[in-house]
C-alpha cells in the first residue's frame, strides 16, 4: 500500500510537472524575445542621445538630419518633467543634426554610429556638448564661434547708440578694431581645429564656417586648405555624403582655377590690355584710360550674380583705402538689362566708373579678356599694360600693398 501510494504520488507529481513545462518554455521563450530586442537597440551602430532643458516647459524636443539640401526631420519627443529627454536611432553613416526645443539656442552636432552624446539646451546660453567621437570637440569650437556672435552683437549696440556722439568716429574705429581681432582669433581657432582632428567630419562644418557674412576660409585664396580638407577626408570617409559633395566642389574649384591660370598667363603675354570703349550711366562712352590715374582697376561683374553683390561693399572699402593713392575702378557690368545695372549702381552707391555691355559674357570685351565667370579683377597700369589679373579680393588687395606707394604719388 505504502509503495502504491509512492508510485502514485510520482505520477501525479510527474503530471503536474508535465503540465508546468510548457508554461515555464513560454516564459523563457517571451523573455528571450524580450532580451533580443533590447540587444538590437542597443547595437553597437546606434547612437542615444539625451540631454536636458535647463528651464523644463512643454515644448517638444525635435531632432533634424542636416542632409546637402536641407533639413529632414528624423524625430521629437516630450521632455521630461525635470525636463531630460533622450533619441535612440541607428543610421547609415556619420552625420550632421540640428536638435531644437522652443527658443532654446540650438546645437549643431556631429553623431557617429556607436556614439553617447548629452546636451544641456538652455534658453539663453550657449549649449553644452559632452560625449561622442567629435560631438563634444566641434561643440567647443561652435560655443566660441557663438561667444563671438554675442560680442559683435554688443558692439553692434554700441555703435547704435553713441551715433550722435561726438567720439562716434573713435568709438566705431575701436569697435571694428575689437572686430577684426575678434573674428582673426576665430580664423586661428578654425586652423587648428582642422590641424588637429584631420579625420573629424566636423572639418566640413568649421572650413564652410562663418562669423555673421565673413567666412573663415575664402574658395580663392585659401584653396590649399579645401584641398587638405578633400585629400583627408576622403580618406576616412570615401563614401560619406557630405565628403562626395565637398569633393564635386573642390574639383569644380580646381576647374575654375586652371581655367583663370590659362586666362591670366595668356593676358599678361598679351601687354597691353584689349581696348574697351563702353557707355556710362549717362550714355557716354568711356575708356579705362579716361581715369588718368597711374592704376585702373577693371570689375567684371553682374548686377544679378551672389559674388559680384557680395564684392561690391569689400570693393567700396579698398577703393576708399587705395583711391588717394592712385587706384581708380572701371566697372563693367555684363547685364543684359541696362534697366537693372543703373538700379544695382543706384541702390548700392557704387560711385567710380561704371558701364555696362548688354551682350553679357557673349560680349566681344569678355572674349577678349577670358571672362568665363564673374567677378574677374584686372589691374592695369597707367599706360594700360596689364599688371594682374584676380579673382580674388584678398589677393588683390596683397598685390596693391605692394605695388602702390602709402602716398599718393
Amino acid at each position: 500500500m505504502r509503495k502504491s501510494s509512492l508510485n502514485t504520488a510520482a505520477s501525479s507529481l510527474s503530471a503536474k510537472a508535465m503540465k508546468t513545462l510548457p508554461k515555464v518554455l513560454v516564459y523563457f521563450l517571451f523573455v528571450s524575445i524580450l532580451t533580443s530586442g533590447c540587444q538590437h537597440k542597443s547595437d553597437p551602430g546606434s547612437i542615444l542621445l539625451s540631454g536636458q532643458l535647463t528651464t523644463p516647459a512643454e515644448d517638444r524636443v525635435h531632432l533634424y538630419f542636416i542632409d546637402t539640401s536641407g533639413f529632414t526631420p528624423v524625430d521629437s519627443v516630450k521632455p521630461k518633467k525635470n525636463g531630460e529627454f533622450s533619441f535612440r536611432f541607428t543610421p547609415d553613416e556619420p552625420g550632421f543634426y540640428l536638435l531644437k526645443s522652443g527658443e532654446r539656442q540650438p546645437a549643431t552636432l556631429v553623431l557617429h554610429p556607436g556614439d553617447s552624446v548629452f546636451v544641456t539646451l538652455t534658453k539663453n546660453n550657449i549649449s553644452n556638448i559632452s560625449g561622442g567621437r567629435e560631438a563634444a570637440q566641434y561643440g567647443l569650437f561652435s560655443a566660441n564661434v557663438q561667444r563671438a556672435l554675442k560680442r559683435m552683437d554688443s558692439l553692434a549696440m554700441v555703435i547704435q547708440q553713441s551715433r550722435h556722439s561726438r567720439d562716434f568716429l573713435q568709438i566705431k574705429n575701436r569697435a571694428d578694431s575689437t572686430y577684426a581681432s575678434i573674428f582673426n582669433n576665430l580664423r586661428y581657432d578654425a586652423v587648428r581645429f582642422l590641424m588637429d582632428y584631420p579625420a573629424f567630419l566636423s572639418q566640413l562644418l568649421v572650413i564652410n564656417g562663418k562669423l555673421r557674412q565673413a567666412a573663415f576660409f575664402e574658395a580663392y585664396t585659401d584653396t590649399a586648405w579645401f584641398f587638405y580638407t578633400d585629400s583627408t577626408l576622403r580618406d576616412h570617409y570615401p563614401a560619406n555624403r557630405y565628403v562626395i559633395n565637398h569633393h564635386k566642389r573642390v574639383a569644380e574649384l580646381k576647374a575654375i582655377l586652371s581655367e583663370e591660370e590659362k586666362a591670366r598667363t595668356k593676358l599678361l603675354a598679351g601687354g597691353k590690355a584689349p581696348l574697351i570703349s563702353l557707355p556710362n550711366t549717362g550714355g557716354k562712352m568711356v575708356t579705362p584710360a579716361d581715369g588718368g590715374k597711374p592704376y585702373t582697376l577693371l570689375y567684371f561683374w553682374v548686377p544679378s550674380d551672389a559674388l559680384s553683390r557680395k564684392s561690391n561693399p569689400e570693393l567700396k572699402n579698398l577703393y576708399e583705402k587705395y583711391r588717394s593713392r592712385g587706384l581708380t575702378v572701371y566697372a563693367i557690368s555684363l547685364d543684359p538689362s541696362t534697366e537693372r545695372w543703373k538700379t544695382a549702381v543706384t541702390m548700392e552707391k557704387l560711385w567710380w566708373t561704371n558701364v555696362n555691355d548688354t551682350l553679357g559674357l557673349r560680349s566681344a570685351v569678355a572674349g577678349d579678356y577670358m571672362i568665363n565667370s564673374v567677378p574677374v579683377f584686372v589691374l592695369l597700369d597707367r599706360e594700360q599694360r596689364v599688371l594682374d589679373r584676380f579673382i580674388s579680393l584678398q589677393a588683390l588687395e596683397n598685390y596693391l600693398t605692394k605695388v602702390l606707394p602709402d602716398k599718393p604719388g
